[in-house]
């Protein structure tokens, strides 16, 4: 049996490019000897060293915690490691469990919502709803999914586009007003009491029209909307607002989105 392997020989035993080998040598993790070449040779204790960074990194244990490790390693000091790395483990478990859940939720919102019945208006009361927005003087339809983006990256702790959260823009009233559909106020995603937000959707009755596929008929369903809530005696009390249920991240179909045009009312 050997007693010192070539550097392609251990590249290839773990499956590892010769250049991480390399890597872990100018980072102190590994001292292979040199032959009479020059050649980097290991030993049988790099093998058992690289044993242990394999199994350090898969778990995302960073090289200079490891290499700190590998440099006082006693049994003790490894019991103490174990400790670490079981509590690594835990937040692991609990951020892959948070994952599945929201999995889990998307994949009801898109069961929910891929069924929902389109252009019939109906309402009803709803609680005040937590959210965190970004407002401009007036965002086109083009610059929504823009400053979503901008809006999850400041609150990227509790926020993920491709989450559990809705995301909407309100309509700017003003612009309603002269017959302009394509102006947006705000971009916003609701969220809950329990975690951060800027304010709340104000409760109160409000009025939804759910419709299929790409935006640029929102003055048709404003219209269906208005027609619907004229029928009931009702009367827009804000300007409306478009949740976003089933999109662009959801599928590459545009008949396949699900928007709900929505509105608090009121009584006429």
């Amino acid at each position: 049996m050997k007693d010192l392997y070539k550097i392609h020989e251990i590249a290839k035993l773990f499956g590892l490019h010769p250049d991480t080998l390399r890597y872990y040598e100018e980072k102190g993790l590994l001292h292979p000897e040199r032959g009479e070449n020059g050649y980097r040779m290991y030993t049988i204790q790099d093998i058992c060293t690289l044993n242990i960074i394999r199994a350090q990194r898969e778990l995302g244990v960073p090289v200079e915690e490891i290499g700190a490790y590998l440099e006082r390693r006693t049994v003790e000091v490894t019991l103490d490691f174990l400790d670490e790395e079981e509590a690594l483990l835990r937040r692991k478990m609990s951020e892959l469990e948070a994952a599945r859940a929201e999995a889990s939720e998307r994949r009801s919102r898109l069961l929910r919502y891929g069924g929902a019945a389109t252009g019939r208006v109906t309402s009803r009361t709803i609680g005040a709803r937590p959210y965190v927005f970004l407002r401009e003087d007036v965002i086109l339809e083009r610059e929504i999914d823009f400053l979503l983006k901008k809006l999850e990256k400041r609150h990227q702790d509790s926020i993920k586009i491709i989450g559990k959260q809705t995301m909407g823009a309100i309509l700017d009233g003003e612009s309603l007003k002269k017959g302009v559909y394509n102006h947006f106020s705000c971009v916003f995603f609701l969220t809950e009491q329990k975690r951060p937000h800027d304010a709340a959707l104000p409760g109160g009755e409000y009025a939804s029209l759910f419709y299929r596929g790409a935006y640029d008929r929102l003055e048709e369903h404003w219209r269906a909307l208005r027609a619907g809530l004229e029928a009931q005696g009702l009367t827009p009390d804000g300007p409306p607002l478009e949740l976003y249920h089933i999109d662009a991240h959801d599928t590459n179909r545009e008949e396949e989105y699900v928007t709900e045009l929505q509105v608090r009312v009121a009584r006429a």
